[in-house]
């Protein structure tokens, strides 16, 4: 009969020397492990003994997914006529009127030269030069409208006398304020710059490189993802020449591109809910790819958060109802009875079949129960 040994250096005799020192917390792990399982077998049986209890009320079960969100909006990119520096006149993001000033940009050179008072002066001969140009504008048409159809009334010839006096004078008025702006700084157009917008809309500074992204563009979902998400220009007060440095957003309607997981075929739905940050918004459905795995909803309100990013991640909310609610637990089904749940009628237990409309793996909407019901289940 063979007898083995064990070497002193082996890895078996190491462990083996220090296991006697290593009892204790190993009878703790055991001990543990233990507790734990009388602790699981204690809850299933109290679980079987004394079935939970719940109530039918009024609910709404929602089925959605994450999607990449790309955001695409009509907007007029402004680029600066010279190197200088912009000072805002309205917040970010705020929503301004036809013939608003929104800023105005002071060339590097004149930065200095140019004060406090100075500017105000600028600011307000520009803002009246520009309320004229539109007045002219306006009068020169009602002219070539009524030269066409002019019909040789004596009021009508008044009127045109009237226009023709009413733009001479504008025009004058016009070389005055030009005059003054002169005497303020020479070469005044060429230093200073009132950017007065010519349609309400939202001003923003925020450029990210997507301002010229098309609905119709036949790009890579992930494609177009990764180019909208760079290129930001942040809040800088640095302009340079016939570069962008400002947009207007010139609708209040955006169009959102839903990305959906790659396998995913459903129904595109009428309408959605997009949670973004803990906040709801309602979409409407626009339309969908060949694909089936891009879609298109449209949203009016323009909030922060679609503003402050060109794209996302988000949650989808594509479908939901709203009805009476049981515990999905409590459904059994057979192939008999269909769908039931255990109900009491007179202290006695006995199941009672049901329709169920949808459920998820928490809840589920189902008829032929009334409001209030107490139903049973483990």
């Amino acid at each position: 009969m063979k007898r083995y040994t064990l070497r002193p250096d082996s890895f078996l005799a190491r462990l083996l020397k220090f296991l006697p020192y290593c009892r204790l917390p190993l009878l703790i792990i055991v001990v543990l492990l233990f507790f734990l399982l009388l602790s699981q077998l204690i809850y299933t049986g109290i679980s079987y003994l004394f079935p939970r209890v719940r109530v039918v009320d009024w609910g709404t079960i929602e089925h959605g997914q994450w999607v990449d969100v790309l955001v695409l909006r009509s907007e007029a990119v402004l680029a600066a006529p010279f190197n200088g520096e912009a000072s805002l006149l309205v917040e970010e993001g705020t929503r301004v009127r036809t013939g608003e000033a929104v800023a105005e940009l002071v060339s590097t050179e004149a930065r200095s030269k140019l004060g406090a008072d100075d500017r105000v002066a600028l600011r307000t001969i520009a803002h009246r030069l520009y309320h004229i140009d539109q007045e002219v504008a306006q009068i020169e048409k009602d002219l070539a409208f009524r030269a066409v159809h002019n019909q040789n009334l004596a009021g009508e010839q008044a009127e045109e006398r009237y226009l023709s006096q009413r733009k001479a004078q504008l025009l004058a008025d016009r070389r005055q304020l030009d005059r003054n702006a002169e005497a303020i700084c020479a070469n005044w157009r060429e230093c200073y710059h009132l950017v007065v917008v010519d349609q309400p809309g939202i001003f923003s500074t925020q450029l990210d490189g997507g301002e010229g992204f098309d609905l119709l563009e036949h790009a890579q979902p992930k494609g177009l993802l990764t180019r909208g998400s760079t290129g930001n220009r942040g809040s800088s007060p640095k302009v340079k020449a016939d570069e962008p440095w400002a947009k207007m957003i010139t609708e209040y309607t955006q169009t959102l591109v839903c990305q959906l997981s790659d396998g995913v075929n459903l129904d595109p739905p009428e309408e959605a809910v997009l949670l973004v940050n803990g906040k709801r918004f309602k979409l409407s459905f626009l339309a969908t790819d060949y694909t089936n795995c891009r879609w298109y909803f449209t949203e009016d309100t323009m909030p922060p958060e679609f503003l402050a990013k060109r794209s996302f991640s988000a949650y989808l909310i594509y479908r939901s109802v709203t009805g009476l609610r049981v515990p999905t637990p409590a459904l059994a089904y057979e192939e008999e009875a269909g769908w039931t749940v255990t109900t009491s009628v007179k202290g006695d237990k006995r199941p009672t079949g049901v329709e169920v409309v949808d459920m998820n793996e928490q809840w589920a909407i189902v008829k032929g129960l009334p409001l209030g019901t107490a139903i049973y289940y483990r």
